[in-house]
């Protein structure tokens, strides 16, 4: 990382500044000068202030990792979660002092924090990967609260996390970039909470295959869905989707092959149904690629709730096939580790 030059007194003498000071600066909320209510409010309540000093060291080590701009894309995403936890547990007057309530939602919330900012860039297969974040939240209406009831939570929020590669950008990882970023599908107006988050599966120089985690609950209707799909980038071929002619030789009879295996794995877990899971829903949604994980022990089949015949209730469910037994359906020339061994 390059260190930025400032000006440090009036006779104009140069000194360094660290990317970490920088940074650490910028995520100071208790700098001379701001005019965040909220933050002062934090500066000036000890217990929320050594929690924020937490929070603030650990993204301070997790920027040595990364470029100056992945550093200004972890600032905005700390400012915003902030803004997001006030509204979350309460305060709706920024100037406003935590009541017994919100303090104790407050400490719980900025605690949580310290411990993902631990964790807010990952290493893995050569890539640096940045979690991005877009996280709001919306004080409930009076008269969705009215509705519900007592049961009513003080705000609908928005969790949406999702990867991004810092560093040089080649159009492969520009592209990966394009494909995980990930849009809030529901506004917070109707009182929706909408959660995303994910984990790398895979990443290797030929490909990059990530793993999502979607839910949605309406405060109003007390109902909730939840479903998963990959993202799965050829990264040796543009940073292009994965299709099924990368994994697999056509016309070699995977499809059967994989359904088998699919409803002879969920027949095990659910063995009290009778003749479940219906093989045609299993075959519709075992050759979907958005469902495929590529890992580096074998291909996994996502089956989301109720994508094979059971109910919400049942849940979803993952079945794992090796690379091995796969090895007479595989494609020669799929990307690593898809590709067979020699």
């Amino acid at each position: 990382m390059l260190a930025a030059r400032r000006t440090d007194n009036a006779n104009g003498a140069k000194t360094e500044r660290s990317s970490a000071e920088r940074v650490a600066a910028q995520l100071n909320i208790c700098a001379e000068g701001s005019e965040d209510q909220f933050a002062q409010n934090v500066c000036a309540n000890r217990s929320l202030a050594e929690l924020d000093g937490q929070v603030r060291a650990a993204l301070v080590a997790e920027s040595a990792a990364i470029s100056d701009a992945g550093t200004q894309l972890l600032v905005q995403n700390q400012n915003r979660w902030r803004d997001a936890a006030r509204v979350a547990c309460g305060i709706i007057d920024e100037a406003a002092q935590p009541d017994t309530t919100q303090q104790r939602c407050l400490e719980a919330a900025f605690r949580a924090r310290a411990q993902q900012a631990q964790n807010a860039v990952q290493e893995v297969g050569g890539y640096t990967f940045q979690r991005m974040e877009l996280v709001d939240a919306t004080p409930v209406t009076a008269e969705i609260a009215s509705a519900v009831g007592g049961a009513a939570p003080m705000a609908v929020e928005r969790d949406i996390r999702f990867p991004r590669i810092d560093g040089p950008h080649t159009p492969a990882i520009r592209r990966l970039n394009d494909l995980a970023a990930q849009q809030p599908q529901f506004s917070l107006d109707p009182a929706t909470n909408e959660n995303v988050d994910y984990s790398i599966a895979y990443a290797g120089e030929e490909l990059i295959s990530v793993k999502f985690i979607v839910s949605a609950d309406s405060i109003a209707a007390a109902n909730a869905t939840n479903t998963v799909k990959a993202v799965t980038v050829v990264m040796s071929d543009g940073g292009r989707l994965l299709t099924e002619g990368d994994v697999f030789r056509a016309d070699s009879g995977w499809q059967n092959f994989i359904t088998d295996r699919a409803v002879a794995r969920i027949s095990r877990e659910f063995p009290d149904y009778a003749n479940f899971p219906p093989r045609r829903d299993v075959y519709e949604t075992a050759t979907k690629p958005h469902l495929w994980l590529i890992t580096e022990r074998g291909l996994v089949l996502m089956f989301p709730p109720l994508s094979f015949g059971g109910s919400h209730a049942d849940g979803g469910i993952e079945v794992t096939i090796p690379w091995a037994d796969l090895r007479e359906y595989l494609n020669p020339a799929a990307p690593a580790p898809i590709r067979p061994a020699v």
